[in-house]
């Protein structure tokens, strides 16, 4: 689906013309509009039909204020948009109002041009929910896209999609069971030390579609550091890319993290949970937030497609105890009643999100499972305000 090799708050206009030199034809993930829609019944319903076709598919881009004949691009004309973020957030508000399930994770940009017009550019991702309905008063159709631009759906196409999504739903916890299940038995792809580990995988939408695969580079060395550790050494592996952290005098890794080819990535740590069986909740918390906004960094580097799932998970925890305050005592303790927490996945439909409040309800989750309501490291308004 990618159009573009950098992130789209990274355009110019150059990008554009590029496009368009190189006569970049419309197709299944491309649609150029010559306006934008007008705030009309027949032009909201045109939006979320190009949109929800897009999600209902693979994906793609919308770009306004491009010139097209027979599909192919040959003048950049630009729109006059006088308020973009006004412009959002009527887009937003359609999607929320006028699409069944709601659209999330569209992503948009403005290029100038010049002082009165712009480029508008649309990236909408092939969605986890679909498949989509645009309803608007006595309109209520599906739709989707070919090679040849939007169409309405058939029944067969609509049965299709609704399996696909509850097979991609299936295949991201399947992927999930199978990995935590080989990493309590030490199969992993290093050996790691005995004992309680930390578990993080951050699993998009997209790992799952066929010869899905990205390539990484040369420049990744430093880009996903393990979870407790900057990471010592790096590795090429069957199914990705690893940086980890060993004992050199006996071989055993404290903890890595490998991105598989397909933008998958996982994360293991033994180290943080090592002393007296237990959890230093502020210490646990922060390693595990600026681990997370690193791995944010990596994904938006090298534009893996979100949205995404986190699935934070504890094996070996069994018996352990929050250390909510080494100094203060905080009234009876209750030991963790089973040796695996697999906290539920987190939906995130952007990099450009802040781990503190992204991991909210997963470190709630593990307090929870220790006797107390939720984080103390939290404020009223959901800022993460460690004691």
């Amino acid at each position: 689906m990618e159009l573009f090799n950098e992130p789209l708050n990274k355009l110019i206009i150059d990008n554009i013309k590029i496009i368009v030199q190189d006569k970049i034809p419309e197709s299944r993930t491309l649609d150029y509009k010559r306006e934008l829609p007008p705030q009309t019944d027949a032009g909201n319903k045109e939006l979320l039909k190009d949109i929800s076709a897009f999600a209902n598919t693979v994906g793609g881009y919308l770009i306004y204020g491009i010139e097209e004949k027979e599909g192919v691009p040959t003048e950049i004309l630009g729109v006059e948009v006088n308020n973009f973020d006004g412009l959002k957030q009527r887009f937003e508000n359609l999607l929320r109002t006028g699409v069944d399930p709601v659209i999330r994770g569209v992503d948009y940009c403005a290029i100038n041009i010049n002082d009165l017009k712009k480029i508008v550019i649309l990236k909408i991702p092939r969605s986890i929910a679909r498949p989509h309905v645009v309803k608007i008063k006595e309109h209520f159709r599906f739709y989707g896209r070919n090679p040849s631009g939007v169409h309405q759906l058939e029944i067969e196409d609509l049965r299709r999609a609704f399996l696909e999504s509850e097979s991609l739903a299936a295949k991201i916890q399947n992927f999930r069971a199978d990995r935590l299940s080989a990493i309590s038995t030490n199969e992993t792809f290093v050996p790691l030390y005995n004992g309680a580990k930390i578990v993080l995988h951050i699993i998009p939408d997209s790992s799952f579609e066929l010869a899905k695969k990205y390539d990484f580079g040369d420049s990744w060395t430093m880009d996903f550091p393990p979870i407790s550790s900057s990471g010592w050494n790096r590795r090429i592996t069957f199914d990705g890319i690893m940086i980890y952290w060993d004992n050199q005098q006996n071989g055993l890794i404290y903890d890595y993290t490998h991105v598989f080819y397909n933008g998958i990535l996982e994360a293991i740590d033994t180290y943080c949970l090592t002393k007296s069986k237990t959890i230093p909740a502020s210490d646990f918390e922060r390693i595990i937030i600026d681990a997370v906004n690193k791995y944010l960094k990596f994904f938006k580097k090298y534009q893996i497609d979100f949205p995404a799932w986190i699935c934070l998970s504890l094996i070996g925890v069994k018996g352990y105890t929050m250390l909510e305050n080494a100094f203060v005592y905080t009234g009876e303790i209750h030991p963790i009643d089973r040796d695996e927490l697999f906290i539920p996945p987190i939906r995130i439909e952007s990099y450009d999100l802040s781990a503190e409040r992204i991991l909210k309800s997963a470190f709630d989750s593990v307090w929870n499972a220790c006797g107390y309501k939720q984080s103390s490291n939290y404020d009223e308004k959901g800022n993460w305000k460690p004691k």
